[in-house]
């Protein structure tokens, strides 16, 4: 058996057509050398050419149901054998056509029925007239074919279909009056180029009457006429256009985004025409996000988007950038004063939003103003300046605007510094913080401490927190920020604990977007675990300058930390107008009075008022009460006799680095003395 298949093989391997034998499951069994080096050199799947590959499967997969079908009716001796002319795809996109015929043949070893394919290669010039019109026919391309005068001789059905109309009646009969509307446009200009030059062109356009998008190939005829090789692109065109559209448009706002104000900017210039750069930011988005959900803050974007689509024309472009920034290119009338339209876009955002399921909305922007060529005759540079000049516009509070100045490249390049420390090691940087102790008037002991963050920073020196607190709000690393300090801080406690066993209750400082964070509050409990300090011993300070409103997510985690037994004040009190809005939602156990009134005590009656009646509220609510910024003996007197006990202010102490608190309050125990203050 074994020299008969290899006397078979042999003979197969001397046939210079390309042989396949496979049995009736489609299995390929043996294939000819010349078979092997024709799919070696186009590099054919394995399938077509590779013993013990499903012959079939390939056919299914490639669509070729109808010479499957001639397959398995010569496998079930239903037909003797079966020729036809097969098209092959080659890789460098060519097509190799073949003759192929199939004839059935015993397989001795398993006493069952196969098959031998026969492929050789061949060209449309072998194939009888009505061969060729059924490959026509079976092709996905629509086809025609027009003599010399642009008269039609032959089309098949898939052209019929796409052109929309009878070929019965158009055979015969000149292509542009059957298309009138196609006269002068490319694809008469072309046909007539194509037949006159005698030269192959494709192209592709779009033809009106049809609504479709055409990709065609005319192909000139040596006896004279063209062939023509139509495809129906619409579909791909329609997905390049929605490419484009997520390549330059924002997919929220689908206003312009970056990239296509670039090219408008970079387009300007080059007609050398002047412009100005508007660059907006939603100052107060994230809050808003913090407060609500991301959803809310989507659909703000979307009616803000709209209002600022109402300013775009022929001079003015607007796009969305990232996030919460857009950005405005403005081409001014001769003479005409920025500050008018900076003014009209600022307008945009004076009114409410109102959205389904939340109170009127209020937005701020920071609008920021570069000209084209003033500022710089580089559209990057112009850019960048707007961009600065906004974030200066945002350390003024509520919505403003701001020209570009030379100065302000300084002041970008220190937050610039800033902003790249808090995204690296937080360890290497110069982070502490400093504890100012909270005295009980009456025993002058310590009761509290507030932790207040510092940095050192390695190029900058010593920064305020009220600066850099608020570039890590901006640039979402107030969370690494704090975890990083609290972590700090409660190493410090646990040590504390353990060596004097006491600690004083702790208030930390958060900010807005931290309340409003499940995720941060995971990290926060899992760190008061790990080191052990008692929930007691913790509190959580809340500014009232942070623009904290109510949402269910902050008052959900407040809730939880109440549960626990962490103390939760308010900070600052009454400087702003949502203190009494604060007592009623979120679960508030410490009011802290601003030093502004404290100050005011001996000097302004007014104050002294309204200093005694945050008191009482306070005590009505059985809230606990720390007054803070105290530092005069009078202060100490006015506050003791108001039935407020607790202070915090230099007459007491100064915010103290670690060592040294420990050694005054800890190793020492110091306690205030009353005839010393006074």
């Amino acid at each position: 058996m074994k020299e008969e298949n290899s006397q078979i093989q042999e003979w197969m391997n001397t046939v210079d057509i390309f042989l396949i034998a496979i049995d009736n499951k489609g299995t390929v069994l043996r294939v000819n050398q010349a078979w092997l080096d024709f799919c070696e050199e186009h590099e054919v799947r394995e399938s077509l050419w590779k013993v013990g590959s499903d012959y079939f499967k390939q056919l299914k997969e490639h669509g070729k149901l109808n010479e499957l079908q001639a397959i398995q009716r010569v496998l079930n001796n239903e037909s003797a054998e079966h020729k036809q002319m097969y098209p092959f795809l080659l890789k460098n996109g060519e097509t190799q056509w073949f003759m192929v015929r199939l004839c059935g043949i015993e397989l001795l070893s398993t006493k069952s029925r196969g098959a031998i394919i026969y492929l050789k290669p061949a060209g449309l010039h072998d194939i009888e007239p009505i061969t060729a019109e059924s490959i026509l026919e079976s092709m996905t391309d629509g086809f025609a074919l027009l003599n010399d005068q642009f008269q039609i001789d032959f089309m098949n059905e898939v052209a019929e279909s796409m052109l929309h109309c009878n070929r019965e009646n158009v055979i015969g009969a000149n292509l542009f009056d059957i298309f009138p509307e196609a006269v002068g446009t490319s694809f008469h200009q072309i046909y007539q180029q194509a037949m006159k030059e005698q030269q192959t062109i494709k192209f592709f356009d779009y033809y009106q009457p049809l609504n479709t998008w055409f990709q065609v190939k005319a192909c000139p005829l040596k006896r004279g006429g063209l062939v023509i090789y139509i495809q129906d692109i619409s579909e791909q065109k329609k997905m390049e256009e929605k490419l484009s559209a997520s390549v330059n448009y924002d997919y929220l706002t689908e206003l312009p985004n970056r990239r296509l104000l670039t090219a408008r900017g970079h387009s300007l210039i080059e007609q050398k025409k002047k412009f100005t750069v508007f660059y907006l930011n939603v100052t107060n988005l994230k809050h808003i996000n913090a407060m609500y959900d991301h959803d809310v803050g989507d659909a703000l974007l979307k009616d803000l988007a709209k209002k600022l689509n109402l300013l775009r024309n022929d001079k003015c472009e607007v796009g969305r950038l990232d996030g919460d920034e857009f950005a405005v290119i403005y081409e001014p009338e001769f003479g005409e004063k920025l500050e008018g339209f900076a003014k009209q876009i600022k307008g945009i955002f004076e009114e409410a939003y109102h959205l389904h399921d939340t109170p009127p909305l209020y937005i701020e922007a920071s609008i920021g103003i570069s000209c084209f060529p003033h500022d710089s005759k580089v559209f990057n540079e112009v850019f960048s300046y707007a961009e600065t000049a906004m974030h200066e516009a945002k350390k003024t509070s509520g919505s403003s605007y701001m020209f570009f100045r030379p100065s302000m490249h300084m002041q970008r390049s220190r937050k610039s510094t800033i902003e790249k420390s808090l995204t690296g090691n937080l360890k290497a940087i110069g982070l502490y913080y400093t504890l100012q102790p909270q005295i009980n008037g009456s025993s002058g002991e310590v009761v509290g401490v507030e932790v207040l963050a510092r940095w050192n920073h390695p190029e900058l020196g010593e920064l305020s927190p009220l600066e850099f607190i608020k570039i890590a709000e901006e640039t979402s690393t107030i969370t690494p920020l704090t975890l990083y300090l609290i972590e700090k801080v409660f190493v410090q406690l646990n040590e504390w604990q353990r060596r004097f066993g006491w600690i004083p209750r702790t208030a930390v400082n958060m900010t807005s977007s931290l309340l409003a964070s499940p995720v941060f509050f995971d990290a926060f409990f899992e760190l008061q675990k790990r080191y052990k300090i008692p929930s007691s011993m913790v509190e959580i300070e809340i500014t009232e300058q942070a623009e904290l409103t109510y949402s269910e997510a902050t008052l959900k985690n407040l809730l939880l930390c109440k549960s626990k037994g962490i103390s939760i004040a308010i900070d600052d009190f009454g400087t702003g107008f949502s203190m009494i809005s604060y007592l009623t939602h979120f679960p508030i156990t410490k009011i802290k009075i601003d030093r502004s009134f404290i100050q005011k005590i001996g000097q302004d009656k007014k104050s002294e008022a309204v200093l005694k009646s945050l008191i009482h509220l306070a005590k009505s609510i059985e809230c606990d009460l720390v007054a803070e910024g105290v530092e005069r003996p009078e202060e100490v007197a006015f506050l003791k006799m108001n039935d407020c006990t607790v202070y915090q202010g230099y007459l007491y102490d100064k915010p103290l680095k670690v060592h040294d608190f420990e050694i005054k309050y800890l190793q020492q125990n110091y306690k205030f003395q009353e005839n010393k203050l006074l």
